[in-house]
């Protein structure tokens, strides 16, 4: 019995390693048949990706153009708003300080403007009475 149960490991590790390397050549040749598939497929696959990164990229653009303009749009509504807002903060601060100066008896630039037009309308009248005064003098 002894030399039956040699026989069963011999013929076992025989099989074993039978088996190995017919598993072995199976692995070798999945491996062969995925790089030729993937040799194959990999042009169709990269090309299909390149597509779908085109499309992505133009999407991507035209929100971006949009998001653009938008905020294009807000900005320039806003500084629009800040501008009429300043101009009306002048017009009341102007109208306001005009009044103060009012009450405190301190005359505006146009009665300024206007006693200036007096005076040399006086200084006119008053030059040409002084010529007319030197001929009557002079006669």
């Amino acid at each position: 019995m002894p030399s039956e149960k040699k026989m069963t490991d011999k013929q076992r590790k025989l099989t074993s390693a039978t088996e190995l390397r017919k598993y072995t050549q199976e692995i070798w040749l999945a491996g062969l048949g995925a790089f030729s598939r993937a040799e194959e497929e990999g042009g169709k696959l990269f090309d299909s990706l390149v597509k779908v990164g085109e499309e992505l990229e133009s999407k991507t653009r035209d929100i971006a153009d949009n998001t653009v303009e938008t905020v294009v749009e807000a900005r320039d509504k806003v500084l629009e708003k800040a501008s009429d807002t300043r101009e009306k903060v002048e017009r009341a601060f102007d109208d306001r300080l005009a009044a103060a100066l009012g009450r405190l008896g301190i005359p505006s630039q146009r009665e300024i403007e206007a006693v200036n037009q007096r005076l040399d309308t006086l200084t006119q009248v008053l030059q040409q009475l002084t010529d007319q005064m030197r001929q009557n003098q002079q006669k």
